[in-house]
């Protein structure tokens, strides 16, 4: 029993992830950027939501009241979220937890995929493992939605190609599920590109099929239920998205030179077989170093070379399709470089709402990590065939990698800086090194990595050890890239004392000015070059914490108003005659005075005392000698509704982007409330469906275990 717990798939690749991460794991570094700036404040802010029994709908905290809900990379409907928010109030750490629970999931999903495949358990093992640990992976890390897409892109081919073949409930189930995780957990534009792969994939088995008319017969059903389900589940994100996008400058078609940022260049290509050398800042590199490698490790590679020269492998038609998908992805990934993420741009639906050509890489990886599994496999099948062609490949890659360490020598112009030896110096030394130093740092690792190839492939000819060679160059890969890609400068206990948030979850602002940045402090501008929400003040932030932020809002922080509205509390009265509720644009030089028509609050005899704050609403007492109209200065968005003394009034909006009411003389108990219906109703679907989804995967599960015999054959 112990050994079967050890030898696990979820055993191995969470330990993998836990010790090849151990500055993240063992909370010695934290992670920077924009892992830092966004991923993890909003992620505290759906965590508060939660825990203080609301859905985590609304943030009063980003850029004067954002709906969480409808921002497609927050994570709002992420199941892994609402379960780390539930399981304690959403720490560093746990962002650090779930980084680890995506990249061991990534690996146990590619796994289990290998083994769809007929691999063995070490054949898969390793290329799972090089999947794992994969250049996406580790540079990608800061993009947090990157890598939990990658984690659940496996999952969902595996499911798929089951389907397709064996026509189960049960895996249109399963993928219906992994869909949803991608939809609401992945980055977006992985799930579009994931959803391209699956109807090429269709097509292949349609085409590929003799029996054309009995597979549609059988695959149509299966794919209803698939669809279907991913609906449900999906349903109260689907309508928070669309509802969402025609209202930022970022759900509209996006311009060409906007889609082609962050173009992987073709000389990346290097990547693999030196990693780390391409991580450097060099100009002829002329990339972003987030969005450069492809490295799958070494063993993976010489497989993947000697499949072109295998007959079985190109006669395989599936592999073939693999081969034909790389090729695309990777052409794709040039984005700028090359015309045919240009020609998609023109061409196909959605191709011109996100950028990020780069990403297209992720499958250009998974595809050929699949085609070197097979080779693994038909190598394993007759070890003696291709020795010779091993010896050979083996040879020239050592030959190639000494005579660019020899170039490297002779043209090295930069000597390595000096620094005290400590862990913060030496990641500081190391992304000072330009291309031909890091190359040299990481040449001895890769000579041993190919003479250990030569020696466990050519003369020993052991799957296990082909195993652990992929693990230990894997795991050296990681080390080297980690501290440039992955790892902030500062310390996991300096980073958390930094931006550690107010321990209150909703603190009652009062009547407090509000302050333009009232959230930045200096600690959380060295710590991550940005500002942030964490402190609880509600304000607006030059920097664009969200991947979309109200174009209303927009429009009223460039308006000649701003400066005179944030002078008045958080919520206030204002006079009538005053009010606005469309954009004034700035005129040069002015045809009226635009500060005139923006209502402020003008009357000491008005009182306004906020009883109760949360995220999606706030209850006050209101005394007024002449009535006027209560401005709350949260954007105005489908949702809000306002009750005085507990009937519903009309939502007006003032100075721009801003909701109000009209409360008459005298004493009133006023609430605004967020609670989109639609959202809110789907929202019962969707939990509703889970629970049948999981009440049907438990009972087909059930009835396969029924159907083995103790000895685990099917009876």
């Amino acid at each position: 029993m112990q050994k079967k717990i050890f030898v696990n798939p979820f055993t191995i690749f969470f330990a993998s992830s836990v010790i090849f991460f151990w500055p993240i794991s063992t909370f010695l570094f934290s992670l920077k950027n924009d892992a830092l700036t966004y991923y993890y404040p909003v992620r505290t802010l759906i965590s508060d939501a939660l825990r203080h029994g609301e859905l985590p709908l609304w943030t009063p905290f980003i850029n004067m009241g954002y709906p969480l809900h409808a921002d497609m990379q927050s994570g709002a409907w992420n199941p892994v979220i609402w379960i780390f928010s539930f399981l304690s109030n959403y720490s560093l750490a746990a962002f650090h937890y779930e980084l680890i629970f995506y990249i061991a999931v990534a690996g146990i999903g590619f796994y289990y995929l290998c083994r769809n495949f007929g691999c063995s358990k070490t054949t898969a093992y390793s290329i799972a493992f090089a999947y794992q640990f994969s250049g996406f992976m580790i540079d990608s890390v800061q993009f947090f939605t990157c890598i939990s897409a990658a984690c659940y892109i496996p999952w969902i081919i595996l499911f798929f190609r089951r389907m397709t073949m064996q026509y189960k409930t049960s895996d249109a189930l399963g993928l219906a599920l992994f869909l949803f995780l991608l939809f609401t957990g992945g980055y977006p534009s992985l799930f579009i590109i994931t959803a391209y792969v699956l109807v090429a994939y269709f097509l292949f088995s349609f085409f590929s099929n003799e029996h054309k008319p009995g597979f549609l017969k059988k695959i149509i059903p299966q794919t209803f239920i698939a669809a279907l389900f991913f609906l449900l589940l999906s349903l109260p994100a689907l309508i928070s998205f669309i509802q969402h996008l025609p209202l930022i400058g970022r759900g509209k078609s996006q311009t060409l030179s906007f889609v082609l940022e962050n173009s992987m260049n073709p000389v990346t290509l290097l990547s693999l077989l030196a990693p780390f050398a391409t991580t450097a800042n060099d100009s002829w590199l002329n990339s972003s170093i987030l969005m450069r490698s492809i490295y799958i490790g070494i063993i993976p590679l010489l497989f993947l070379i000697s499949a072109f020269f295998n007959e079985n492998i190109r006669g395989n038609k599936e592999m073939r399709f693999f081969f034909f998908c790389a090729l695309i992805m990777i052409a794709m990934a040039w984005g700028e470089f090359f015309f045919l993420r240009q020609a998609a741009y023109y061409t196909l639906p959605l191709m011109d709402s996100f950028r990020h050509p780069a990403l297209f890489r992720l499958f250009s990886i998974f595809f050929l990590l699949l085609i070197s599994a097979l080779a693994i496999k038909e190598w394993e099948s007759n070890k003696e065939i291709k020795t010779n062609f091993f010896k050979k490949l083996i040879t020239a890659l050592l030959s190639i990698t000494v005579i660019a360490g020899i170039c490297c020598v002779i043209f090295l112009n930069n000597k390595i800086p000096a620094t005290n030896i400590s862990v913060g110096n030496f990641k500081n030394l190391l992304t000072q090194f330009n291309f031909q130093q890091r190359y040299l740092i990481q040449l001895p690792f890769l000579i041993t990595t190919l003479c250990l190839a030569y020696f466990v492939i050519v003369k020993r000819k052991n799957s296990r050890l082909i195993y652990l060679v992929t693990i230990v160059d894997l795991f050296f890969a990681t080390q080297l890239n980690m501290p440039v890609t992955i790892m902030g400068s500062k310390g996991f206990t300096e980073v958390e004392k930094l931006i550690n948030r107010n321990p209150e979850r909703f603190p009652i602002p009062g009547n407090e000015s509000i302050e333009e940045n009232s959230s930045n402090s200096s600690g959380e501008n060295i710590i991550t070059g940005s500002t942030l929400p964490f402190t609880k003040k509600i304000g607006r932030n030059d920097y664009f914490i969200t991947p979309g932020n109200l174009s209303l809002q927009d429009s009223f922080y460039e308006s000649g108003i701003k400066d005179l509205v944030l002078k008045n509390p958080l919520i206030y009265i204002s006079d009538t005659t005053i009010l606005i509720g469309e954009f004034i644009p700035k005129r040069n030089p002015p045809l009226f005075n635009d500060k005139a028509l923006c209502s402020t609050g003008n009357n000491s005899n008005n009182k306004i005392t906020v009883e109760s704050f949360s995220a999606n609403k706030i209850q006050t007492t209101v005394t007024t000698n002449t009535g006027g109209k209560l401005i709350y200065l949260q954007n105005n968005y489908p949702g809000w509704k306002a009750y005085v003394d507990g009937k519903q009034k009309e939502i007006t909006t003032a100075n721009i982007s801003f909701i109000s009411i009209y409360v008459e003389p005298g004493l009133h108990k006023v609430s605004f409330t967020y609670t989109p219906d639609k959202i809110i109703i789907a929202w019962y679907i969707s939990i509703s469906s889970s629970v049948i989804l999981l009440l049907w995967l438990t009972i087909l599960f059930l009835k396969k275990s029924n159907q083995r015999s103790p000895n685990g054959e099917m009876k």
